[in-house]
């Protein structure tokens, strides 16, 4: 089909898209054909493989928390790789459902489990993990050192946190308007590690990988274009839409007011 699509979207579509992610099958598995299979953010496996696994602590038997963890394609992915166990939560009832039908096949060993909810949920017992990590997901909670601050509880004494989160550079009423009908609350890639040691964790490091992520976006996007060229199970609609998304988004991040940051941090052996 043709990859020409700009069809203008009023912004009751784009609310409603938005509202509507991560409950209807169709506008989830959709997602994975630009993300990647397993995964519903930007850069998929390659973004994961390139920012937070590296500062993961991978011991065997270390037990890891993904939050936020989508349709588990970074939990499989590390227990695939290494001798580890990971526990994924998300509070998408159907995102839970899908990536516990992929257990038998992309877990056969069950080092992976998958919980409905958030990190506050009682399924979680505090300092039974060696580290938690996040992708593009925290951007979605306004109080973020309340979840910091539950993140350092699940954690063991040393334990690691590592969070890449889309965060804010500027702002423009264009770009005030998207965050609100995307539901975001941003913050300056400056400001994550003072957030970080509200929340009680020491040792937190800060990179801005914005450029990166703009590369990734840039490249999922072209990769999307050429397949829906061919794909006949790509619908025009689905074009439209998750084309306008990713211009909208590299835009933002051409102009400076969308950026994104890479933090790790340690909660302490002792209080």
């Amino acid at each position: 089909m043709s990859s020409n699509v700009s069809s203008p979207r009023s912004d009751a579509d784009r609310e409603y898209e938005e509202g509507n992610r991560y409950t209807v099958p169709h506008n989830i598995l959709r997602s994975e054909v630009i993300y990647g299979e397993g995964f519903q953010s930007s850069g998929g496996l390659a973004a994961f493989r390139e920012t937070v696994l590296p500062e993961l602590p991978l011991s065997p038997g270390s037990r890891l928390l993904d939050i936020g963890s989508g349709l588990g394609g970074a939990a499989f992915h590390l227990v695939a790789e290494y001798p580890v166990e990971v526990v994924g939560v998300d509070t998408a009832e159907l995102m839970v459902s899908i990536s516990d039908s992929r257990r038998p096949a992309k877990d056969p060993e069950g080092r992976t489990s998958f919980v409905l909810g958030d990190v506050f949920s009682a399924a979680l017992e505090p300092e039974s993990f060696d580290a938690v990590y996040s992708q593009d997901t925290l951007l979605y909670s306004a109080d973020k050192v309340k979840v910091l601050a539950r993140c350092a509880e699940l954690l063991r004494p040393g334990g690691t946190i590592v969070v890449n989160d889309f965060c804010r550079g500027g702002s423009t009423p264009e770009f005030e308007e998207y965050v609100e009908n995307a539901g975001y609350h941003l913050v300056a890639v400056s400001g994550y590690p003072e957030l970080l040691a509200q929340a009680g964790f020491t040792d937190v490091v800060a990179k801005d990988v914005s450029t990166h992520t703009n590369h990734l976006l840039r490249r999922d996007l072209d990769a999307y274009l050429a397949r829906a060229e061919h794909d006949p199970a790509i619908g025009r609609a689905d074009v439209e839409h998750l084309v306008e998304r990713w211009h909208r988004k590299i835009g933002f991040m051409d102009a400076g007011a969308l950026t994104q940051g890479l933090f790790r941090a340690a909660k302490p052996l002792s209080n």
